[in-house]
């Protein structure tokens, strides 16, 4: 996508738009539960750990350069604006390794880490993707709001389908944020 294109900025809001209700849906769901065990509920995430001001469209170099997937141990109600995560490092890209089709990653053994995760925007490091950030929210907002969810359904893992799938939904709702964008412009009288 051209940064001077138009459609780049509305692109660029419907994500961060997007984004913003995905953590304050885990915001809301945490902050029924202050805290959520989550080791046995195979969520893996990636984190990006480098400023991402275009919300990765445009990145260069490139977000997998700094990609690091981990796996969710735990999640905490902050305040209003924010949750901790503590997690696990996962084995290299996993997911993505055409060979390693379906193969759920190990866990490293290595000391656990915390993420804190703001409302505030996709740009400041680390970033976590909004198709994870989705399935993580799903998932707390299921543990916080039970709805006939059995434990075998919230612990399911995610595999690289599933998550190419989730993407393809995704960008369909980020699709209809920017032309929604669009339509409230053209409606709004100029200043």
């Amino acid at each position: 996508m051209n940064r001077n294109d138009p459609d780049f900025e509305k692109a660029l809001r419907a994500i961060d738009r997007f984004y913003a209700t995905q953590v304050n849906i885990c915001i809301a769901a945490l902050n029924r539960m202050q805290s959520a065990e989550l080791a046995d509920k195979n969520i893996i995430l990636r984190a990006i750990m480098c400023y991402m001001p275009d919300c990765g469209i445009c990145a260069d170099p490139a977000a997998e350069d700094y990609g690091v997937d981990f796996w969710v141990d735990r999640a905490e109600y902050v305040n209003d604006t924010s949750f901790n995560l503590y997690v696990t490092q996962a084995e290299e890209k996993v997911l993505w390794n055409v060979g390693e089709k379906g193969r759920k990653p190990g866990r490293l053994a290595v000391p656990q880490q915390r993420i804190t995760v703001r409302s505030d925007g996709m740009g400041t490091a680390p970033v976590i993707p909004l198709i994870y950030l989705t399935l993580l929210s799903a998932k707390l907002l299921a543990m916080a709001f039970p709805d006939g969810c059995t434990d075998a359904e919230l612990s399911g893992y995610n595999d690289e389908r599933t998550m190419a799938a989730l993407t393809d939904r995704v960008m369909t709702v980020l699709e209809q944020l920017a032309l929604r964008d669009g339509e409230e412009e053209t409606r709004s009288p100029a200043s």
